[in-house]
């Protein structure tokens, strides 16, 4: 693998050792895998900042207001901006210069973010999981703590997520290459580094999340199922009937919907990421410099770009805050024609969309 495909970035963040590259600069660069790579990150960091600012600035309008699912769609958005200001933005800047540019610990900081945006992504989808895993499958659990223990699980994720990237800032450092250049390279002390550390990153990062937001939609899904089996007064005797519990409603129903979206979007971003790494530091033969690779593991990025439009699709508040924030005369309109219907004012006061 050349020097190129070293450098600390959404594509190579966690691939081998620099003692095995040391090929002359960018000689064989690829200029329009370059340019097409350029293109495209540029495109991913443009639509990824631009969507998750304007859904926390829709979010931060509402105030008091949000919903406690608003929290976690707030945290779900910080984790995205962190994916495209530490990892999207730099990969961007490293292949318009060829190099790393700057001093050691500006290495060391941005591999380290990197790889917080990474498990930041999947644990607060986690703990959106259990939130929703609670509420539906032990109601009295969740009322008996209140409402202030839904921040615990999203304070856990942060958390589990800048102690467990703490291996960047002793794995990666500015190396000077045997060309006499300077890199943000990684280094490791056995030859089998590499392998166990990328082994180890999918691991915390990607299967055991997926398998345990997998079980929990399971689960989450036969209760549901039995709710809608026996009806709204006979799941009130199955869960209890207590003070807290309650049958699955329409509204619930749509935040299970939101998450179970969020949740296979981001499988299908970060699958092929982790199957690539896995493969390049696994088969010394597996073809790592070839546009294929290169474009597979870029398509993780795009899980950032989706999710603000996962969030507008099925909450009515974040839509309207939108549409609010681009078309302020239409929405004056809307406001005041809801205002004067009472029979769609008198239905809101019967409940409140979790996603509203």
């Amino acid at each position: 693998m050349n020097e190129k495909n070293q450098m600390p970035n959404a594509s190579s963040v966690l691939l081998e050792s620099t003692s095995n590259a040391s090929l002359p600069p960018s000689d064989d660069r690829d200029g329009a895998l370059a340019q097409a790579e350029i293109a495209i990150l540029a495109s991913i960091f443009l639509l990824a900042t631009l969507s998750n600012a304007l859904v926390l600035g829709a979010l931060f309008r509402q105030g008091r207001r949000a919903s406690p699912m608003h929290r976690f769609i707030q945290h779900l958005c910080l984790a995205d901006m962190t994916v495209a200001l530490f990892q999207v933005l730099p990969q961007l800047i490293w292949d318009i210069t060829d190099r790393f540019q700057g001093p050691d610990i500006l290495c060391r900081a941005i591999t380290y973010l990197q790889v917080v945006g990474m498990f930041a992504s999947s644990y607060v989808i986690v703990a959106m999981t259990y939130d929703r895993h609670r509420a539906i499958c032990r109601p009295m659990l969740a009322f008996q703590r209140g409402p202030t223990s839904r921040h615990r699980p999203v304070l856990l994720a942060w958390t589990a997520s800048f102690l467990l990237s703490l291996p960047q800032l002793f794995i990666f450092s500015k190396t000077e290459l045997p060309s006499g250049a300077h890199e943000c390279w990684a280094a490791f002390a056995e030859p089998w580094g590499a392998r166990a550390y990328v082994t180890w990153v999918t691991l915390m990062v990607f299967l055991l999340p997926t398998f345990f937001i997998a079980t929990c939609q399971g689960m989450i899904f036969c209760e549901v199922h039995r709710s809608l089996r026996l009806g709204p007064e006979a799941a009130l005797a199955h869960r209890g009937s207590q003070r807290g519990a309650s049958p699955i409603s329409g509204a619930v129903a749509k935040t299970l919907k939101m998450t179970l979206v969020i949740v296979l979007t981001y499988v299908f971003c970060w699958a092929p990421f982790f199957l690539v790494q896995l493969w390049a530091v696994w088969d010394p033969q597996a073809p790592t410099e070839g546009p294929a690779f290169t474009l597979l593991m870029l398509v993780a990025s795009l899980n950032s770009c989706t999710n603000p439009w996962v969030y507008a699709t099925f909450s009515n508040s974040i839509s309207s805050e939108l549409r609010r924030i681009f078309c302020p005369r239409w929405a004056h309109r809307q406001a005041r024609s809801l205002y004067e219907d009472s029979t769609v004012t008198a239905s809101f006061s019967l409940g409140r969309d979790p996603l509203s």
